[in-house]
């Protein structure tokens, strides 16, 4: 491990002991070695050097992606809010709900802050915040499918 990188937490590596969950796993840890936010509050600390290049990853690519999920997300928003104003048809107005549920399914990320993510780990957020997805979504179809009258309902 001679590409081991330390990031420093207030002038050193991280506090030795200090106990904290893996922001990747959601494990506790004693590791001060991979702390993902230095001098932040509270410390995100990642449990080996795979986890931290993960999380890495994983933030560098929310950066990216989280304006565009939030402008995708409040269209819609607005779209749903519209039909309801403007009175659509019932059959339109629950489109809206499939495309909110399929995006949310796409990048699960509905947490504003990673401090969030801690108490299950960044992996085992997501897989929940899917499955939730998953299930608005089918919710959503089938509401979308009787009222085009395609299931009897």
């Amino acid at each position: 491990m001679s590409k081991k990188r330390r990031l420093v937490y207030n002038g050193h590596y991280g506090v030795a002991g200090e106990e904290a969950q893996c922001l990747w796993c959601g494990r506790l840890t004693t590791e001060h070695a991979f702390v993902v936010n230095p001098g932040g509050t509270p410390v995100l600390k990642c449990c080996c050097e795979g986890h931290y290049e993960l999380t890495e990853e994983f933030i560098e690519r929310d950066s990216r992606i989280r304006p565009i999920f939030y402008v995708v997300i409040g269209a819609l928003c607005l779209a749903s809010a519209l039909s309801m104003w403007l009175e659509f048809s019932p059959v339109w107005s629950s489109l809206p709900l499939v495309g909110i549920a399929a995006a949310i399914l796409v990048w699960p990320r509905v947490l504003p802050r990673y401090e969030y993510y801690l108490p299950l780990g960044l992996v085992r957020t997501r897989k929940v915040v899917r499955v939730i997805a998953c299930a608005l979504l089918a919710f959503s179809l089938v509401v979308t499918a009787a009222r085009f009258g395609l299931i009897p309902g």
